[in-house]
């Protein structure tokens, strides 16, 4: 970003705000997809696999409309961007946690792409995961320079995901998840002619 640490930070904020914003409007959509999939489930499996998916991310669409407010009020107000604000060190540890719920979001959006492959609700969710996937690497980025900027006193460990972790156990990460900020969003993974990923796959498989 090139200026001062505290435009440097109110530029990496304004950007949070924005990429939380649109992840708001994607949960929503992908709410609505899920909503008659829990209700026409097959078995008790099947609805608990997506209820699971779903609560999960209705949980983060409470979080995202407390926290978008606060962003907003964190942008109009300079003095508000301090390390010696309590309340922005805060706001700090909640980006935070909403990296983690972005990057479970493209988890979940993976999954379904399984489910709803050859489906009108493809397209959709392909949409949904693409823009997830680059806001995800953007968040991370964005989350550094508010660091950096600020000298900010927090550790983000918790956030990790476990495909980033550097001592975590290789066979435990996705590859298509451990990239990093400077590296292109992950493709998208192929589906092909695999086998579509139900909760009666998994059961079953």
């Amino acid at each position: 970003m090139g200026g001062s640490p505290l435009h440097d930070a109110h530029d990496a904020l304004a950007e949070v705000s924005a990429i939380l914003g649109r992840s708001k409007e994607a949960l929503s959509q992908f709410q609505a997809i899920l909503e008659p999939t829990i209700e026409q489930a097959v078995d008790d499996h099947e609805r608990l696999y997506w209820h699971h998916i779903y609560e999960e991310e209705e949980h983060r669409f409470d979080r995202l409309a407390a926290l978008l407010p606060k962003l907003e009020e964190a942008l109009a107000d300079e003095a508000f961007l301090s390390r010696e604000n309590g309340d922005f060190l805060r706001l700090l540890q909640d980006i935070s946690l909403e990296k983690f719920g972005l990057h479970n979001f493209l988890e979940h959006l993976d999954l379904s792409l399984f489910h709803y492959k050859g489906t009108e609700h493809e397209p959709a969710i392909a949409a949904l995961r693409d823009m997830t996937a680059a806001d995800y690497q953007q968040m991370k980025a964005a989350l550094e320079t508010l660091n950096r900027a600020l000298d900010a006193p927090l550790s983000f460990d918790a956030s990790v995901p476990t495909d980033e972790k550097e001592h975590q156990k290789d066979h435990l990460k996705l590859a298509q998840y451990a990239v990093p900020p400077s590296d292109p969003a992950p493709v998208r993974p192929s589906i092909g002619t695999r086998r579509q990923l139900t909760v009666g796959s998994l059961k079953h498989g």
